[in-house]
């Protein structure tokens, strides 16, 4: 599967050889078809992975968004909290988010420039359709607590946000070194919500999910006075 992948990656789908696949692993062409039937065979197991991760961590979110908003919005001069827990929950998954797409990134290149014309060219943009259409969802519960801006549509919403991720997904796949996904979450929500949110909460949004602050450095000490 791993020599699959690195195939799949340098030469594309169609491309792709599976003599090339099995001499990287070691195996004999009639090994490879003891398991699969075709390179197609292959990359379908591969994408299963990727799509099974993906759902999982899509249902986690859904599952946290259910369960904060079950126990009611608040009104907006007591949503604080709310506010508090819900950018949490956002941080927590969009690092899951971003380790999921670092880790696949080399199966999302391929999805996003190597499988044209293949049954495989639409499984990336069915996976983030279903993503816009969570958004769009999420978002009518945060426009009843005034937390989105209610003049921006929802399904617009969606665009924006999957689209940047998408985005993400691309630059990821040119990345030899892990980036900081820590300082990447932040940067995000902080675009996302400063662009969303009504301007008179953006501010204090922003206070809301930015990092901790740093111990502050501590002054230098004066210089004395030579003055008697």
């Amino acid at each position: 599967m791993s020599a699959a992948r690195r195939e799949f990656v340098r030469s594309g789908i169609q491309k792709a050889r599976i003599e090339d696949i099995t001499q990287a692993c070691g195996l004999s062409k009639g090994a490879f078809y003891l398991h699969f039937e075709s390179k197609e065979a292959l990359f379908r197991e591969v994408v299963k992975g990727l799509e099974v991760n993906f759902e999982a961590m899509r249902e986690s979110r859904e599952q946290s968004y259910a369960e904060l908003i079950s126990r009611g919005v608040p009104p907006r001069r007591l949503a604080a909290p709310f506010v508090v827990e819900l950018a949490a929950i956002d941080r927590r998954e969009d690092r899951k988010l971003l380790e999921l797409l670092w880790e696949w990134r080399d199966v999302t290149d391929v999805l996003l420039r190597g499988s044209q014309g293949t049954e495989f060219e639409g499984v990336m943009w069915e996976m983030l359709d279903r993503e816009v259409a969570r958004v769009e969802i999420e978002c009518r519960a945060l426009k009843d607590a005034k937390l989105v801006r209610d003049d921006v549509p929802g399904d617009v919403l969606g665009l924006m946000i999957v689209g940047t991720y998408l985005l993400v997904a691309r630059r990821l796949s040119t990345l030899t070194q892990k980036p900081d996904f820590d300082r990447w979450v932040t940067s995000l929500q902080t675009l996302i919500v400063e662009g969303t949110a009504p301007p008179q909460r953006a501010r204090s949004l922003r206070r809301i999910i930015a990092k901790p602050a740093r111990k502050p450095v501590p002054p230098l000490p004066r210089r004395r006075s030579t003055r008697r």
